[in-house]
């Protein structure tokens, strides 16, 4: 790079920067916005679900209405609670991109039988007990949004699937031999994602111009402020030592509009030029101390060039201007995320039984703000550390109210990923001298890593026992996700790292998580370690050491 400019260097790296940070932004809302939508229409699969339920119930509880005469004799209509479900179904579905079917593994007419992703949930229910699959799948060449919820088994299903099996029943099938524990077929439930997906594209090419329209206007205020304060300076310095070069000494640079140090160097080399002028054009008259002078001269120019390595030192530090420019742009992000978190639990709250859709919705709003304000804080604090100006407090805390905190923050998170959290603390633990903030935070990272990189099904624990053998207090975290390699369990606490491009497409994050674990424990005498074995899970360890611990005595 030696024979590029300094202007050059400064605009491709500004340029690389701001484009990669776009990118990042880009496919992070992306996804975002994918998981809303997936949730909005899970959410709109239910409640037609909910709606057909009722309508079925309607049906099984009217059957006397419809079956019985007015003199009390028995009169079977065949409008029963699966003809009336069906048949609204099929209306419903009638000449829209909706469709509502009831399935079953041994139907009793064409209409019942399961395509393929109908047959694996029905195949899951039976096996694994579940009531519920969902996601994107193929439907008659598109793609659809798929929801298939088990039809559970009561009573008055018995009388015409029960037992014997075999036996005729009213509508003129054989029973089946059901019981109340038997899966009664599947409701099937096909939603468009034509809007869906629209709307999502829209609102994410809105949040990636206004980020890049965000990011063009930092760097230009970089640039300005560099160009008039720095490089303009530089290139009046350039062109006085052209002229100095050419045999010129009268020259003179324009000390004004520049930064104190630079201003400094100029003033320094204009008193250079001065005597340099006033020692040549009196030459003649000075030969005899023309070695004298020469000395001078060497020594002013060593002291320049002592000033210029200075002036790059100088240089460096400005270079740190960027990083400091986006901790500001990140403080100032977190006052409308503040208001936006705060007006989304207002709005939650306003919702009432009957506006579940946009409760679920509200809860979807505050949940991602609070997760890009965690993400904001780690990126200050990871600021501050590398400035050095990152404390912690040493006061006595009861690691049973931290847990408890960490435990209400958890379980929603875990809830979403379906992965079961559970958290214990060991009656002797004692109070420990600590920041109960930066203790909570670690637990928090902890959590929440373990929780995404923890498969449907998994379960994350959060212990805290005493070590019978040091007296420490030991924090642990283990769950039962992927796994880390040997060769990544030193390298995950350093910032910005992600064990793989794989896992970084997969779960989102900053990167500096587990570098905040390790600065916290640092910054308050801890130590954190990890144990962990590729598809085995992981266990991350907090030791807080006897010399932290509170004593009966120091109550």
């Amino acid at each position: 790079m030696k024979n590029m400019g300094l202007r050059t260097i400064y605009l491709i790296s500004l340029t690389l920067v701001f484009l990669t940070a776009v990118l990042l932004f880009a496919v992070f809302d992306m996804e975002s916005q994918r998981k809303a939508s997936d949730q909005a229409l899970l959410e709109e699969a239910r409640t037609f679900a909910r709606e057909m339920d009722a309508t079925w119930q309607f049906m099984d509880n009217s059957q006397d209405k419809i079956n019985y005469t007015t003199e009390g004799a028995y009169e079977f209509k065949g409008l029963h609670c699966a003809v009336v479900g069906k048949s609204i179904g099929a209306i419903f579905s009638a000449g829209s991109d909706y469709a509502i079917r009831y399935v079953n593994l041994s139907p009793r007419s064409y209409q019942g039988t399961p395509d393929e992703y109908e047959a694996a949930a029905l195949n899951e229910f039976v096996s694994t007990g579940g009531t519920e699959k969902y996601g994107r799948a193929v439907y008659e060449g598109e793609e659809r949004f798929r929801y298939v919820r088990a039809l559970e088994v009561d009573e008055s299903c018995l009388e015409c699937h029960g037992s014997p099996v075999g036996e005729i029943d009213i509508t003129g099938y054989e029973k089946e031999g059901w019981t109340l524990d038997s899966v009664g077929g599947a409701i099937s439930i096909v939603l468009p994602t034509d809007a869906q997906d629209e709307s999502m594209f829209g609102n994410v090419v809105r949040d990636v111009v206004f980020f890049l329209c965000l990011a063009v206007l930092i760097g230009g205020v970089v640039w300005t402020i560099t160009t008039l304060f720095v490089f303009r300076p530089l290139a009046h310095m350039k062109e006085a030592f052209g002229k100095m070069q050419e045999g010129s000494l009268s020259v003179n640079v324009d000390e004004r509009h520049t930064a104190k140090e630079i201003a400094h160097l100029m003033i320094e080399f204009n008193a250079m030029a001065s005597e340099l002028d006033i020692l040549y054009s009196s030459l003649e008259e000075q030969v005899n101390d023309r070695t004298f002078d020469l000395q001078k001269a060497n020594e002013a120019l060593k002291q320049k060039r002592d000033d210029l390595q200075r002036l790059n030192a100088k240089l460096e530090q400005e270079a740190e201007f960027k990083s400091n420019l986006l901790s500001m742009v990140n403080h100032e992000l977190r006052t409308p995320l503040t208001s936006i978190i705060t007006f989304a639990q207002i709005s939650k709250e306003s919702c009432g039984e009957g506006k579940a859709s946009d409760r679920a919705s509200w809860e979807e709003i505050e949940k991602n703000s609070l997760i890009l304000l965690r993400m904001i804080n780690d990126m200050l604090d990871m600021a501050r550390s590398d400035a050095g100006s990152i404390t912690a407090s040493c006061e006595p805390v009861d690691l049973g109210d931290i847990v408890a905190s960490v435990r209400n923050t958890m379980v929603p998170l875990a809830n979403k990923y379906a992965v079961d959290f559970s958290a214990s603390v060991a009656s002797d633990v004692p109070l420990v001298m600590g920041d109960y903030e930066k203790i909570t935070r670690m637990l928090e990272n902890l959590g929440s890593n373990a929780v995404k990189f923890t498969p449907d099904g998994g379960s994350v624990v959060l212990s805290v026992e005493r070590d019978v053998e040091t007296d420490a207090v030991l924090l642990r975290m283990s769950d039962t996700g992927i796994g880390i390699a040997p060769a990544d369990q030193e390298r995950i606490f350093e910032k910005f790292f992600q064990v793989d491009s794989t896992s970084t497409r997969k779960y989102n994050g900053s990167g500096l998580g587990l570098a905040l674990v390790r600065e916290y424990a640092n910054l308050q005498g801890y130590s954190v370690r990890v144990e962990s074995e590729l598809g085995a899970g992981s266990t991350f360890t907090i030791e807080i050491p006897h010399e932290a611990t509170v004593g009966d005595d120091d109550v």
